[in-house]
């Protein structure tokens, strides 16, 4: 997707997993951990984007950003262990991106069929007399009442869900940052040294997904010696990236 016709779309999307559902369709991809994880970082790009949106909805899309981020964390570091609703909340993502795809997909069908004007014709002979209830022979009242209150237990109840305050967690920019004034005072440091005092497990996913954009960037070498070993972070000579 290049970003002109990212921004021709930028108000078009009318939730989150449309959002979503978009991305992985421009990429021709299946609907899969491995595709989420690709399209995270166009869609953290809109999320962005979206600092003067009504709140409630922002919180929407920022949920999703949310198991995107884990998702791609999960696919750069595969030894990584997930908590258990956390393992739910990705298997859930992928259940109503699909169940979304297929709502859309019918959406199209039956738009079609309006297309072709297909219109149901009665006779003439009808018109006038009022609408007569002709249930069938064995249907009585009490089967009637049992098919509605039926009817009505399968309606979802609306539930208030318990509140929850949203923690600050640092940025992927400003873990970049951190790590760019450090490597200011020092040509080569450790993996340790930066996450030293990190508050949970997050920022120190945060903090290796910044080691490596800036390895990506040109600005740090990585090194190790063994699997699991110390990472080792250099400095290189010539820092030509800015942020």
């Amino acid at each position: 997707m290049t970003k002109q016709e990212f921004r021709l779309k930028h108000d078009g999307f009318e939730g989150p997993l449309d959002l979503l559902l978009d991305l992985i369709e421009n990429e021709k991809l299946e609907i899969s951990q491995i595709s989420l994880a690709k399209v995270t970082d166009e869609y953290i790009k809109y999320v962005r984007s979206l600092a003067k949106m009504d709140p409630e909805q922002l919180a929407e899309f920022l949920v999703v950003a949310a198991q995107l981020m884990l998702i791609k964390s999960k696919s750069l570091l595969p030894d990584l262990k997930l908590e258990a609703d956390e393992e739910v909340g990705i298997e859930e993502l992928q259940k109503r991106l699909a169940e979304y795809k297929k709502i859309k997909d019918l959406a199209k069908e039956i738009k079609n069929l309006e297309n072709k004007k297909l219109r149901i014709f009665t006779k003439e002979a009808y018109l006038g007399i009022d609408p007569i209830f002709y249930p069938p022979k064995k249907t009585t009242v009490l089967v009637i009442k049992e098919i509605f209150t039926a009817f009505l237990d399968s309606i979802p109840k609306i539930e208030k869900l318990a509140e929850e305050k949203i923690k600050r967690i640092i940025s992927l920019e400003e873990k970049i940052n951190h790590i760019r004034s450090f490597m200011q005072e020092a040509v080569e440091g450790a993996f340790s040294q930066i996450i030293k005092g990190a508050k949970g497990k997050v920022e120190i996913i945060v903090s290796f997904l910044a080691i490596l954009e800036l390895a990506k960037q040109k600005f740090l070498e990585l090194g190790q010696e063994k699997s699991f070993g110390e990472i080792k972070i250099h400095k290189k000579a010539k820092d030509s990236v800015t942020i």
